[in-house]
């Protein structure tokens, strides 16, 4: 089968990335906040074995990636998968991996429970592989360190103390409209400590605003330069 006749795009959502070398894939896989039991990583690694060449790579986004798989071996890969509960990782046009720091599960700076958040998040429907006009970040930290890079993310969030409160309640900050890439931008910060549930509601807010109004291969931060910022915060309700 040639490259003209393969379903590119049907791949990237379900995990398996183009080679530079002819026949062969890369396997994206993902795991909630990025968290892989040993289980998940001993059936990765006979996965590697049997289908690539031995190697797993960890990406910046917390998931592993398998290369040197062949075409022709996608869909036995495909049924290995499922049976070992490591979920596919994606590329292309959609929301990818969220990224995650420990928190407080076992961080001694962690103010926040970012895997709580983290899957809250999903419950809201902002889900890894959600097609969008084009990638799309939300990175989690637990504390200001921000050792997730939240200024990066189109959504970053960060554990923070909110001390205009008379009893300095813990809440979230957020950062909007930070990519990198070739046009790399710093994400900008609201002045505001957030609750828990005012973060979800506003990444549910960013998002269908992006997905409703940018182009394809827009960025979130590119989307905000053109419509304006203040345009923008007031369309998200800030």
């Amino acid at each position: 089968m040639t490259r003209q006749e393969i379903d590119y795009d049907a791949l990237k959502k379900k995990g398996f990335l183009w080679s530079k070398h002819e026949g062969e894939f890369t396997l994206r896989t993902r795991m909630p906040a990025g968290n892989y039991a040993s289980s998940h990583l001993s059936k990765l690694s006979e996965i590697a074995e049997k289908y690539g060449k031995g190697i797993v790579h960890l990406t910046v986004r917390q998931g592993i990636e398998i290369p040197y798989i062949l075409y022709g071996k996608i869909d036995e890969v495909e049924k290995e998968m499922k049976k070992t509960g490591v979920l596919p990782g994606t590329s292309g046009p959609r929301l990818r991996a969220t990224t995650t720091c420990p928190g407080n599960n076992w961080c001694k700076r962690g103010l926040v429970d970012t895997f709580s958040l983290f899957d809250k998040i999903e419950k809201r429907g902002i889900v890894c592989a959600m097609d969008l006009p084009h990638k799309f970040k939300i990175a989690i930290s637990g504390c200001p360190n921000a050792c997730t890079r939240v200024q990066s993310s189109e959504i970053g969030i960060h554990g923070a103390v909110d001390l205009t409160h008379s009893e300095r309640r813990i809440g979230y900050a957020v950062y909007l409209g930070g990519c990198g890439g070739k046009e790399p931008h710093m994400g900008f910060k609201l002045d505001k400590v957030y609750t828990e549930e005012e973060v979800l509601s506003l990444i549910v807010k960013v998002v269908e605003f992006y997905k409703n109004n940018a182009k394809p291969r827009q960025r979130l931060a590119m989307l905000i330069e053109e419509t304006g910022k203040e345009v923008f915060l007031k369309a998200i309700g800030e």
